[in-house]
């Protein structure tokens, strides 16, 4: 159900490249929540860190939300991705399988996940080689 992607990094830096290459690919921040820091004021420690960000690819969705039978999927939305650090100095970038959960919605719903899903990884993987080349 979710796909972890694991690089020996620094948080910070990682952090920095994944927010570039959202913008670089045209993805709309909507929110970006820094968990660790929240739960820190709570006295829990994340070890590592820990921010996720909301986003959206723009216009995929718009038709689904339009329509009274599809717009379901705004329980899904906006795509989520989460970059943390963990004890071992590693950086995890992490985010629903919606690839594999497609395959149980209705066509035209499947088609526009699997399409935002598809940009969204191909974001990460660039984010991984640009630190991976560091």
């Amino acid at each position: 159900m979710v796909i972890e992607q694991t690089i020996q990094y620094d948080y910070n830096k990682a952090l920095d490249i994944v927010r570039q290459q959202l913008k670089d690919d045209g993805w709309k921040l909507i929110a970006e929540i820094n968990l660790g820091t929240r739960l820190a004021k709570k006295g829990v420690e994340v070890p590592g860190g820990l921010v996720i960000f909301k986003l959206t690819s723009g216009k995929n969705a718009v038709p689904l939300l339009a329509a009274d039978e599809t717009r379901y999927v705004s329980a899904m939305m906006p795509c989520g991705l989460s970059v943390y650090g963990k004890q071992d100095g590693t950086v995890v970038i992490s985010r629903m399988n919606f690839e594999m959960m497609s395959a149980m919605l209705e066509p035209k719903v499947a088609k526009v996940m699997t399409k935002s899903i598809t940009k969204l990884n191909k974001t990460v993987e660039r984010a991984m080689a640009k630190m991976a080349a560091n």
